[in-house]
């Protein structure tokens, strides 16, 4: 499941900054860190949903509904 990268985010990042008010003279460096931050965590976050689709449990950790050993 591909995801954006820092480079794509980075004029969406920079836009709401603007929106919001924030700027100033490192104002561009804060955008591409925020960008490069959120690809990362969108790739983590892509990974673990391919790999992990479930918690796996044997039968005999669950004894009760609701309950776990």
């Amino acid at each position: 499941m591909p995801v954006p990268q820092a480079a794509a985010l980075e004029p969406f990042v920079k836009g709401l900054m603007q929106q919001h008010g924030l700027q100033g003279q490192d104002a561009p460096a804060l955008a591409a860190a925020i960008a490069e931050t959120l690809a990362q965590a969108l790739a983590l976050f892509a990974a673990q949903v391919m790999v992990v689709p479930g918690i796996a449990m044997t039968p005999a950790a669950s004894a009760a509904p609701g309950r776990l050993m």
